[in-house]
C-alpha cells in the first residue's frame, strides 16, 4: 500500500520522506498526522540521533499545502481552520523546537508550506535546482505556518517585497535572504544521505563538507528600491512609489538612474503590475502579517496570528476563487494570465477593520493552547 509519508531508521538516522509525488508532495492531513507521531516517537527512541527530512519524485520537496483537500472538506462542512492549519501549525512547531538536530533538503519546486516544514529546523539544504516562493497572495490566502516570522527577519523591506508579489527564489537568493543554509549540488544528495547515515554525530558539520558556493544572489541587487518603495505603510503606498519611482522620480532619496539594479525601473514597473493582479484582500492582510512579526516577535506568536488570520480566510470568497483558479490553471482549463474575480476588487474596498480584528481575536482552538500561557477555556470561540 502506497504510504504518503515514508519512516525509515537507517544507522541513527531518522529518515522521513514526502511520498506523494504526483501532487509535489503537497501537504494534507494524513500526512502530518503521520509525521506528527513519527517525530513523537523519535524523540524519546535513543535508537535515532538525527532526523532528515527530504521528498520524493524529481519535481520538487513539496508544492505546500493541499488546497484542494481543503475545499473538498469545506464543501463537506469541516472546520477547517480548526483542523488542517492548526494541525500543520503545530507539525511546523515540532520540527522548530525539536530535541535532536533536524536536517531538511529542499529540491525543485518548494512553495508556501514547504518552506515552513524545512525552513525553521537546524540545518537547511537546498539543491541547484531548488524554486522557493510564497505564493500565497496569487491565490487569495497569506504567507502562513511561520512565514511571517521568517519573511520579517530577511534584510531590508525583502521580506514585504518576497510576500506581496509572489516571487520565486534560487538557491544563492534563499541564502543570502535567510531561508537555507548551504547548497549542495543534486548530484551530491544520495552520497549526503548515506553520510548522515553512516555517522550521525555532527550532521551540521557532514552538510557542510558536500556544500559548494551558490553564486551571487541575483535579488541582492534590487535592495535599494525594493527598501525604498516598500518601506512605505500601506498597499496603496507602495504601489505609489513604485510608480513613482518607475516613472523616473526620487523614491527616498534614490532615483532608478542611481540603483544598484541596472533594470531597477523596469523591475519597479513590473512588480506594481504583479500587485495589480493579486488579491486586495491579500495583499492588504499579508503587509500587516508581516510587520506584525517584527520587533523580536517568537515563532509561536505568529503562528497563533496566521492561524487566527487563516481562519478568517476560509471565511472569505478570495481564497476560494483563488484556489479554483489555480486548480483550473494548473489543469488547462484556465489561461494562466487571467486574473481571478477578486472580491472585493479594489484595494479601497478592503475592510481593514476586519484583518485587524480577525489577526488579534483570541482563538478556542489555538496552535498552543497552553503553550502562550491561555488557558483552553479562556479562549473566544
Amino acid at each position: 500500500m502506497h504510504s504518503p509519508v515514508n519512516a525509515d531508521v537507517v544507522g541513527q538516522l531518522g529518515h522521513l520522506t514526502l511520498n506523494r509525488p504526483e501532487s509535489i508532495n503537497a501537504i494534507d492531513l494524513e500526512m502530518m498526522h503521520s509525521m506528527t507521531e513519527t517525530l513523537e516517537a523519535w524523540s524519546s527512541d535513543p535508537a535515532v540521533a538525527v532526523v532528515l527530512l527530504d521528498g520524493s519524485g524529481e519535481y520538487g520537496f513539496c508544492a505546500g499545502g493541499d488546497f484542494r483537500e481543503i475545499l473538498a472538506r469545506a464543501a463537506e462542512g469541516m472546520t477547517i481552520g480548526s483542523v488542517f492549519f492548526r494541525d500543520e501549525y503545530r507539525l511546523i512547531a515540532k520540527l522548530a523546537e525539536y530535541p535532536k538536530p533536524v536536517v531538511s533538503i529542499m529540491h525543485g519546486m518548494t512553495m508556501g508550506g514547504g518552506i515552513s516544514l524545512a525552513g525553521h529546523v537546524a540545518t537547511r539544504v537546498v539543491t541547484d535546482r531548488v524554486v522557493l516562493g510564497q505564493p500565497e497572495t496569487g491565490y487569495g490566502f497569506v504567507p502562513d505556518g511561520g512565514a511571517t516570522w521568517r519573511l520579517a527577519r530577511t534584510p531590508g523591506e525583502f521580506g514585504t517585497y518576497l510576500a506581496l508579489n509572489s516571487i520565486d527564489l534560487t538557491a544563492a537568493d534563499a541564502i543570502a535572504l535567510g531561508f537555507a543554509d548551504v547548497m549542495v549540488p543534486t548530484e551530491r544528495i544520495a552520497e549526503l544521505k548515506a553520510a548522515l547515515a553512516a555517522d550521525a554525530s555532527s550532521p551540521d558539520d557532514t552538510v557542510r563538507r558536500f556544500a559548494v558556493d551558490a553564486g551571487p544572489s541575483t535579488v541582492l541587487a534590487r535592495r535599494d528600491w525594493i527598501d525604498a518603495c516598500y518601506s512605505a505603510n500601506t498597499v496603496d503606498e507602495i504601489l505609489e512609489r513604485l510608480w513613482a519611482f518607475s516613472s523616473g522620480e526620487t523614491v527616498e532619496g534614490l532615483a532608478a538612474a542611481d540603483s544598484n539594479d541596472a533594470e531597477a525601473a523596469e523591475n519597479a514597473a513590473a512588480a506594481a503590475d504583479t500587485l495589480l493582479r493579486l488579491s486586495p484582500t491579500a495583499l492588504v492582510a499579508t503587509l500587516r502579517s508581516v510587520r506584525a512579526a517584527r520587533d523580536g516577535e517568537e515563532l509561536r506568536d505568529a503562528l497563533e496570528r496566521e492561524l487566527r488570520l487563516a481562519r478568517w480566510f476560509t471565511t472569505q470568497p478570495d481564497l476560494f476563487t483563488g484556489v479554483q483558479a489555480l486548480v483550473a490553471q494548473n489543469t488547462g482549463t484556465l489561461h494562466q494570465d487571467t486574473v481571478p474575480e477578486w472580491r472585493p476588487a479594489d484595494l479601497a474596498a478592503v475592510d481593514v477593520a476586519d484583518i485587524v480584528g480577525a489577526m488579534e481575536t483570541q482563538l478556542r482552538h489555538s496552535v498552543f493552547p497552553r503553550g502562550l500561557g491561555i488557558p483552553e477555556e479562556e479562549h473566544a470561540s
